[in-house]
């Protein structure tokens, strides 16, 4: 029975009895469901799978602290949360918005449906995870240099296609060695883990920011105007200033920043944004 045949039901006070699934379509689904490692593709076959049995307006999944809508339908009234588990191991919940409640037999059915998703979403997960330490720095959790060479291809790409701005911006700390060799490399490392912090607040959520190796860092600013590069030049330079730890040990920042221009490619770029910020550190 269709969604919309369920509506139909729903809306004149029947409610149709759910038929659990036979072994052969569980194992059809399970079929479906293997292979993709891509947790959005993943989601895009289960909700289709769901659609088919069950009226659903919107899913969200929620896991580490992170929300993914991962079926952008209408937000009903009612909403229903199941924990996901594999093998014992928690896998976030899954919340479905629904016009009506959901009865026994559906929820039974959506169970089951569950115990499906359960290994392709491990494996899922699991391949995102280390995926995403190969394009991480391990010291302070921003983007890699691997990363970012990626990204800055794609956003000049897009700039390419879209007149929507792009600024490159680099930061080298300042008397950065000098903590290395008064204090050791411990007491470095929390310096580089601190300034990462700060980098990070001074941005939108959606800018990207890396370590390119060192105390060297860059920020993709996109979409960027022309009051981009001023605000965010202040913000880091003043959270940095106030930083009691920064301040201790001396720390400021040299700042370089290109901005796209047309004809641009992702090492003309790099370039402009380099020799910028090393002709401001020769003139401190």
């Amino acid at each position: 029975m269709t969604a919309s045949h369920l509506k139909q039901f729903t809306h004149s006070g029947i409610a149709p009895r759910k038929v659990p699934l036979g072994a052969d379509q569980r194992l059809l689904l399970l079929q479906k469901l293997q292979g993709h490692l891509d947790i959005k593709v993943l989601f895009e076959v289960y909700a289709r799978e769901v659609e088919k049995q069950i009226d659903i307006g919107r899913i969200i999944w929620e896991h580490d602290e992170i929300s993914n809508i991962i079926r952008r339908g209408e937000q009903h009234t009612f909403r229903q949360t199941f924990a996901i588990k594999f093998n014992k191991q928690p896998l976030g919940v899954l919340q479905y918005s629904t016009p009506y409640k959901l009865d026994p037999d559906e929820i039974s059915l959506l169970h089951t449906y569950h115990k499906l998703l359960a290994g392709p979403l491990t494996n899922a997960v699991e391949y995102t995870r280390v995926k995403n330490m190969a394009l991480l720095d391990g010291l302070t959790g921003l983007h890699n240099r691997t990363s970012f060479e990626q990204d800055l291809q794609h956003a000049v790409a897009v700039c390419e296609r879209q007149n929507i701005g792009l600024v490159m911006m680099m930061f080298d700390m300042d008397n950065f060695k000098q903590v290395n060799d008064n204090y050791g490399h411990l007491d470095g490392d929390k310096v580089l883990r601190r300034f990462s912090l700060l980098v990070k607040e001074a941005v939108r959520g959606s800018d990207r920011c890396y370590r390119l190796g060192g105390d060297e860092f860059a920020v993709l600013l996109q979409p960027a105007g022309d009051d981009s590069v001023a605000n965010v030049t202040h913000r880091v330079k003043h959270l940095v200033t106030n930083d009691r730890l920064l301040s201790a040990h001396d720390i400021s920042a040299s700042v370089g920043y290109a901005q796209y221009r047309k004809g641009d490619n992702s090492v003309s770029l790099y370039e402009r944004a380099d020799q910028s910020m090393y002709r401001q550190k020769r003139a401190r």
